[in-house]
């Protein structure tokens, strides 16, 4: 199956074994048939949402519908949304509060894949609202939620900047209903595999999601889960009592009782194709509920993480006689953050806040985690090696922005030098702490990002330029 099928919706056309498992049943009711059935989405305990692929004339196609249960029974669903221009819809989310519905819509040659949604009966494409971020991509499945004061878009894109393959992003809306540029959820939820099929629980702070990551999985797509929020993330784990060697994906979770899935195996019960809407009773899993939003910064410092820059940062001025850089990255961290004001022009206030208060901070406390780590392992007698990449936003000249991302990981040298009262220095005279150092430049910068210095906004004061200043800590080995 082409990526662009996996983008829009996935299933799988095959005979599958009968697999069985105490605390997963068949969907009751007349939902699940001959066509594959997705995203299963309870709005009370008698309404559901879903989508239904079918082909029609050598052609997949797709519509939305709701259902009702009756004696533990779901009916036959009834058209939801309909559409007036033969695309295909699919991937309901809903904010019942705001009276938004989210959904992704493909025209019939599956060439465009975007996200919309309704307000006031009115319908708006993200690709229309900032073309900017969201134009020329695939963006699908899309899921909402509110985070605090914020209201969050979760969503799927193979978009640049990924890990490899879909990866699982999210847009902030502001009050105003602006979407900012979007963020990748990072390295703990994202693989070089694909991840797809985004649903947050906000009670536990839960993200649910599937994956195809043949390291960790059991076979096909199998749901994960990580607590935290936005890109803060413990380490994801494997529902394995839910999983199988086939495909498992849009995990959604109503209360703690009331859990559903879609999936191409075959149950007893079934004698369906494709997939088909599964229902989970958690025996033997529990699910802690939490009031607060938890503090991950103690998970700061595994690789990789990122550490961000301000423009032209460092600069000539903090070289000594010798053209040695002067400071450790701690002053250019501190003097960014007194330049913050700067960044207020004309943008979402929200995604800035977020950078400053979440993203870079978050870089700051991962170095200093992992130096922790390292100074442990050096005291322990191991051999660490760290592989640190520089980067630059494409505003000046290719040579002077891979000296700049050069100068970038000075900066993180100095800091690790002065670090604990100069406890890592005898290591590195000692060949036991060893970087390697990868000044990229600008190879990495997004491609919106404007290398016009007249074009203030978009070379300097963007986020996507803001994201392209940055060190990697990219790896971390210890041996001996």
């Amino acid at each position: 199956m082409s990526k662009l099928y996996i983008i829009f919706f996935f299933f799988v056309l095959t005979n599958l074994n009968s697999f069985g498992q105490t605390n997963i049943t068949f969907l009751n009711g007349a939902v699940n048939n001959c066509n594959s059935q997705l995203n299963f989405i309870l709005i009370n305990d008698t309404t559901a949402i879903y989508t239904d692929v079918y082909k029609e004339k050598q052609k997949f196609r797709s519509k939305t519908y709701y259902s009702i249960k009756k004696t533990n029974n779901w009916l036959k669903g009834i058209e939801y949304l309909s559409s007036s221009d033969n695309s295909n819809i699919s991937n309901i989310s809903l904010d019942l509060q705001q009276s938004f519905i989210f959904y992704t819509k493909c025209f019939e040659d599956f060439s465009s894949c975007d996200i919309y949604f309704t307000l006031d009966n009115k319908e708006f494409s993200l690709s229309q609202l900032n073309s900017e971020a969201f134009s020329g991509d695939h963006n699908t499945q899309p899921f909402f939620y509110k985070f605090k004061e914020n209201r969050v878009l979760y969503f799927v894109s193979d978009r640049n900047g990924g890990y490899g393959g879909l990866d699982v992003w999210f847009s902030i809306i502001d009050s105003a209903g602006n979407f900012s540029f979007p963020i990748n959820a990072g390295p703990k939820i994202n693989t070089i595999a694909d991840e797809i099929t985004p649903f947050y629980l906000p009670l536990s702070n839960t993200l649910y999601f599937s994956s195809s990551n043949k390291d960790t999985g059991l076979g096909g797509f199998d749901v994960y889960s990580s607590i935290g929020s936005l890109n803060r993330w413990e380490t994801s784990i494997n529902m394995s009592s839910i999983n199988s060697e086939y495909d498992e994906m849009y995990f959604s979770l109503f209360n703690d009782k009331n859990a559903f899935f879609s999936s191409n195996r075959i149950t007893d019960s079934s004698s369906f194709c494709c997939n088909n809407i599964y229902s989970v009773e958690f025996e033997n899993e529990i699910i802690v509920i939490q009031d607060t939003i938890q503090d991950l910064s103690d998970n700061a410092g595994f690789v990789p993480f990122e550490i961000y820059f301000d423009n032209n940062s460092p600069n000539p001025r903090f070289f000594d006689s010798n053209n040695d850089l002067i400071f450790s990255y701690k002053k250019f961290y501190v003097d960014y953050f007194k330049n913050r004001e700067s960044y207020y022009y004309n943008q979402n206030d929200s995604i800035i806040d977020f950078f400053f208060e979440s993203t870079l901070k978050k870089g700051y406390k991962g170095l200093i985690s992992m130096l922790e780590n390292t100074l442990f392992d050096l005291s322990k007698g191991f051999i660490v090696e760290l592989t640190i990449q520089g980067y630059a936003s494409p505003l000046a000249s290719d040579s002077y922005n891979r000296k700049l991302s050069s100068l970038r990981i000075k900066s993180i040298l100095n800091f690790i030098n002065e670090y604990s009262d100069l406890s890592l220095s005898k290591y590195i005279s000692d060949s036991k702490l060893i970087i390697n150092e990868l000044p990229l430049g600008e190879s990495e910068s997004f491609l919106s990002v404007s290398d016009d210095p007249e074009d203030i906004k978009k070379s300097i004061l963007s986020v996507e330029a803001i994201l392209s200043r940055k060190v990697t800590i990219l790896n971390m080995k210890s041996y001996k």
